[in-house]
């Protein structure tokens, strides 16, 4: 569509000459999209319009050529016609009757000149615009035919005479010419009067032509604007929208097609979405993100771990009721899960009455120390405040002992073929694993490896313990417990708390 593309921009041109002439202001561009039912009117319009002047041409110039041949045609046998009659009259010098004869044939409809010449080319009788008697010299040849001018008497424009010039001949001998001419202006008027009939037509076709042509245009792009608008609003994230009315061409297999399209996405964010109730959000789109990596696999990372752990859950197991117990449970994580998130964690797994969070994987984190030990702090404080909700309504409140610990482990997905789960491991987790359980309620203790990457001079402090033996490794751990001033620092963590809370109680 250059055509169209030369047509915008010359319309553009257009405008903004009229706007400066005017003195009024112009958009300082037309819109960039021309709508198919406008391509196609124009496109229309310009085949019917140049049909129709290739159409109009070619009959206007057969129309012309035809009647200028049955002129010359009728021409010619009038010219020999009145040569067999004016035969006798210009043989016997009869002034009178090649007079009466002449005046009688120029009264035909169309006839400008009728003349007869002796031999010697004197005019002997004529009626009309004839030539001069230099030009029919030029042209005494046998069925000369030529074209002259003359001024009309009634109006002075000039006017372009056909003339026929035919000898007489008796025994061979030339005794005469006649010479007839008639209007050439006749052929010129039927091929103008051609054109104006072809010119009308086609301008009726034209505009019955445009307007069909739109009609059919707003017609077969109003499916094609369904399938715009239903693309807008899949890549908006709706999935909602279907093609329903059934159509047996090219947009009806695209409209399937489109259809087959936004099911697969529409399963594809379902799958998303639950597979992100089970596993970390950043996991799941990894996973989902690269359909083609292996089943299992694993890769080195230095990350953080945090274990928090509920204290004397199993003696709350044994008198609680079981609904109880999972309400429990569930109000706590509810609230450490998002907490994870804000401060740039995950949530690996729950193990039963335990939460096991990773900071640093899958997706690199520099700071992933200092997020963990932020998070292990909010949590306490996090659960101090649920502790105090759920004293004031006569419910059971719990505390947590949390164990921090960085270093090299690997990341990845591990399991069989049909059950893989993404997680962290190493010694490096079985070590925060071990500080967790060996720390008491409400403590958080972190590893020599936590301690060396967290800065030392900020709101959170920390304070050597006894080195521990742990249960799976040779030497003893050097530990540390996060030592916080709360009368500093009080405020804003109870409204960073109560933030989180706030928004948690109304999303939910």
């Amino acid at each position: 569509m250059r055509g169209v593309e030369a047509y915008i921009s010359g319309a553009r041109t257009l405008v903004n000459t009229i706007g400066t002439f005017m003195g009024q202001a112009v958009p300082a561009r037309l819109p960039r999209t021309f709508p198919i039912a406008y391509k196609l009117a124009l496109a229309f319009t310009l085949i019917i319009s140049l049909g129709m002047v290739i159409l109009g041409w070619i009959l206007a110039t057969d129309q012309a050529a035809l009647l200028e041949r049955q002129m010359i045609e009728a021409s010619q046998t009038v010219v020999q016609q009145l040569t067999q009659v004016a035969k006798e009259p210009v043989l016997a010098d009869d002034t009178l009757t090649l007079t009466l004869i002449v005046k009688h044939l120029s009264e035909q409809r169309g006839l400008l000149a009728v003349a007869i010449y002796s031999d010697e080319m004197k005019s002997l009788a004529h009626a009309g615009l004839v030539p001069d008697a230099a030009v029919v010299a030029d042209h005494s040849t046998p069925n000369g035919t030529f074209t002259f001018s003359k001024t009309g008497a009634d109006d002075g424009e000039p006017i372009t005479i056909k003339a026929f010039l035919q000898p007489m001949t008796v025994d061979g001998v030339t005794v005469g010419y006649a010479l007839i001419g008639f209007d050439r202006s006749l052929v010129e008027a039927a091929k103008h009067q051609t054109l104006r009939t072809v010119g009308l037509a086609t301008l009726l076709l034209v505009l019955l032509g445009s307007l069909a042509s739109f009609l059919l245009g707003n017609r077969l792009t109003r499916p094609i604007h369904q399938i715009i608008q239903t693309s807008r609003a899949i890549s908006a994230g709706n999935y909602a929208g279907r093609f329903t009315q059934p159509r047996h061409d090219e947009l009806g297999e695209l409209m399937t097609a489109m259809n087959a399209m936004t099911d697969g996405l529409a399963e594809k964010e379902h799958v998303e979405q639950t597979f992100s109730r089970y596993v970390a959000p950043q996991v799941a789109r990894e996973v989902l993100r690269d359909t083609a990596q292996a089943p299992a696999g694993g890769r080195k990372v230095i990350a953080s771990v945090v274990f928090a752990d509920m204290v004397g859950f199993t003696a709350l197991a044994d008198h609680l009721p079981a609904d109880e117990l999972s309400t429990l449970v569930n109000e706590y994580f509810g609230y450490i899960a998002p907490l994870v998130g804000a401060c740039h964690g995950q949530i690996d797994k729950y193990i039963g009455d335990c939460v096991m969070a990773v900071f640093g994987a899958p997706e690199p984190d520099p700071l992933h120390a200092q997020h963990a030990v932020e998070c292990a702090t909010l949590l306490q404080y996090l659960v101090d405040t649920l502790n105090h909700r759920r004293t004031a309504r006569g419910q059971v409140a719990v505390r947590f002992h949390i164990g921090i610990n960085s270093g090299a482990m690997v990341a990845g997905t591990i399991g069989a073929a049909d059950r893989l789960e993404y997680t962290v491991m190493g010694t490096a987790v079985n070590v925060a694993s071990r500080l967790a359980a060996s720390a008491t309620a409400g403590q958080i203790l972190l590893s020599e490896g936590t301690y060396q990457a967290i800065p030392k001079t900020g709101p959170i402090q920390c304070q050597e313990q006894d080195s521990m033996s742990l249960c799976g490794t040779a030497q003893p751990v050097r530990t540390y417990t996060v030592v916080l001033d709360r009368a500093k620092h009080q405020d804003v963590i109870t409204a960073r708390i109560g933030q989180l809370l706030n928004h948690l109680d109304a999303v939910s």
